[in-house]
């Protein structure tokens, strides 16, 4: 059984397609793969690893190893086979210790990589060699080394990776940081774009590369997941007791570590440890299904479907994340309804603005379900994407069920919702009857139970 909106239609609803394009998706990409935790054991034996960025970001692979394990050997390896430039990410208060300020004053790249000026050891040569370049990487790394011990300009290029990480920004600089922190060592990377003739590398020389040298190669995707899975990221803020007109609830807001512009809010009612599996919703806000009721989407409706469970069975949560328009934010949402009003559906819109079909991570609202101590639930929600993040996320939480929740069907979001269900694998199953809504009561009131969908 599910929960359904009145006045519904049935014309629509056609099986969902039996494996959604993201769980394929994610069961190939991560099949290409290794696990991080090969990659942190490998950095932490000073072997390099070949680190993958988004297909709509640089798409390109790196070479990436620990600062603290490099050898002239090492880096002729990089140099030799990775033939791109070769740099070494390190934090901003190593940068700031030894002077090492940025190259511009205004970074006007696209992805305003952070070079510094670059440098060598005082007692370098020429400063090119392999041996040279690993002779000042290491002495960045040293405690001992000063200001005036590295002579300005040089030929190794330090980059200063941000605070937070993969977490704060997706990119190489970071992820070479990132790792080496996992292999507890010093938090200081080196790292060698990989070329292929005069290209840069394709995922199949990568993949060749890294079978030949028996090197892990990783996504920074993966690496945002591991981060978001292993590491506590989320701290109650405020709480208050919240009289609804489903319920007298509590609100519990949150702060994101490294994200100071991320919070979301838990909305929880009755005493979760009441109950086994309690009726469990995460919800991406949507300022205009959600606040201005727009017939676009089914947003607000599921919103206030999954509302009217909880607050019928008396206990349950809604975790409301800030994820404007599958993750891309409410302006660019926004220019996608104009290129809907165009023609394009919403994941053609999404495309079309240089964003995949969808971005959103529950990585975070997975860390607030712990944090309230669930452990099986039962989850309000059409999408798989949804229950697949509980599957491979780690944090141990259990979904019992999927309930879906049918929103009324209006022919101004008819096309949306097929996509949904045809691209985006949503299942939309064909519980409702032309003219009504078959678990209503004769008022037309909703008096559905929250069952189990088989």
């Amino acid at each position: 059984m599910s929960l359904t909106s009145s006045q519904s239609e049935s014309s629509w609803n056609a099986p969902g397609a039996a494996k959604s394009d993201f769980a394929s998706s994610v069961e190939s990409c991560e099949a290409e793969f290794s696990r991080i935790e090969e990659a942190i054991a490998a950095i932490a034996q000073g072997r390099p690893v070949i680190v993958v960025d988004d297909e709509d970001r640089e798409d390109e692979g790196d070479f990436i190893a620990a600062a603290e394990k490099v050898t002239p050997e090492l880096i002729e390896f990089m140099i030799t086979h990775g033939r791109g430039q070769l740099c070494m990410p390190i934090l901003p208060d190593l940068a700031a210790r030894l002077e090492l300020h940025p190259m511009v004053v205004t970074n006007t790249a696209r992805f305003e990589t952070p070079f510094t000026v670059p440098v060598d050891h005082i007692s370098c040569k020429t400063g090119i060699s392999a041996e040279e370049r690993a002779r000042t990487i290491r002495a960045i790394v040293d405690p001992a080394t000063r200001p005036g011990d590295l002579v300005r300009p040089g030929h190794l290029f330090p980059l200063v990776a941000r605070e937070g990480g993969v977490l704060r920004r997706a990119g190489h600089t970071e992820a070479a940081v990132d790792l080496a922190t996992l292999a507890g060592l010093q938090p200081a990377g080196v790292l060698c774009e990989i070329l292929d003739g005069v290209k840069v590398a394709g995922r199949a020389k990568l993949r060749e590369l890294s079978q030949t040298f028996n090197l892990p190669m990783i996504s920074i995707e993966a690496l945002i997941r591991y981060r978001r899975r292993t590491e506590r990221l989320v701290s109650r803020l405020a709480e208050a007791e919240l009289p609804t007109k489903y319920g007298l609830g509590r609100i519990i807001g949150y702060g994101v570590k490294h994200e100071p512009l991320n919070n979301p809010v838990a909305f929880v009612m009755g005493e979760l440890d009441r109950v086994e599996a309690p009726l469990v919703r995460i919800h991406s806000s949507c300022f205009t299904g959600d606040l201005l009721q727009s017939l676009r989407c089914d947003c607000g409706d599921q919103l206030h479907l999954a509302l009217e469970a909880i607050g019928r069975e008396g206990v349950g949560a809604l975790i409301y994340l800030p994820q404007e328009g599958r993750g891309i934010g409410l302006i660019e949402k926004l220019r996608a309804y104009a290129l809907q009003d165009q023609g394009l559906d919403t994941v053609e819109a999404n495309l079309a603005l240089g964003h995949r079909a969808d971005l959103r991570d529950y990585g975070v609202g997975l860390q607030i379900l712990r944090d309230l101590g669930l452990k099986k639930v039962r989850l309000l929600t059409n999408n798989p994407k949804k229950v697949n993040a509980f599957v491979i996320s780690g944090h141990g939480i259990e979904v019992v069920d999927q309930v879906p929740i049918v929103a009324e069907m209006r022919p101004e979001r008819r096309r949306y919702l097929e996509t949904k269900r045809d691209k985006l694998g949503h299942k939309l199953p064909g519980v409702v009857r032309p003219g009504g809504c078959p678990l209503c009561t004769s008022d037309g009131e909703s008096s559905a139970s929250v069952d189990s969908t088989k």
